[in-house]
């Protein structure tokens, strides 16, 4: 028996199968494993890695913060970012987080609003995300 996981952004669809063995998931009390058969469940996911096996093999793809739910043998996570570490070009998040640490510097001294502030985080989060799941796929 396997497990069905899908991977929800605003953009749509960011990963799906249906042959999954299991899933690990970053959630706010910890780190869970998801195998075929688990109690339903609903929780709140951390910005990190979700490690996926499928057919024996382990994909990694690095999440923002979002919901999983798990109902029979089907884990959906709703989350605001997705990607595969595989895509992940460890320059290009570097200078992301970089970039918004800056402008959330910025922003505070120049007392832009309350939501700017908060998508620059999200950013900076996302791109910390992106980081620590390619670091954690390198070991």
């Amino acid at each position: 028996m396997a497990l069905s996981l899908e991977i929800i952004t605003p953009d749509g669809v960011a990963w799906h199968s249906d042959n999954v063995d299991y899933v690990a998931l970053p959630t706010k009390s910890g780190e869970i494993q998801v195998l075929p058969g688990h109690v339903p469940l609903i929780t709140m996911l951390e910005a990190g890695s979700v490690e996926v096996s499928v057919q024996g093999r382990a994909e990694n793809i690095a999440v923002d913060v979002g919901y999983a739910r798990i109902m029979g043998d089907v884990v959906s996570i709703l989350t605001e970012a997705a990607v595969n570490v595989e895509q992940i070009d460890v320059r290009h998040a570097e200078q992301a987080k970089e970039n918004a640490l800056k402008a959330i510097q910025e922003a505070k001294k120049n007392m832009l609003s309350q939501e700017e502030i908060e998508r620059l985080e999200a950013v900076a989060r996302f791109s910390i995300a992106q980081l620590l799941a390619k670091g954690k796929k390198k070991s």
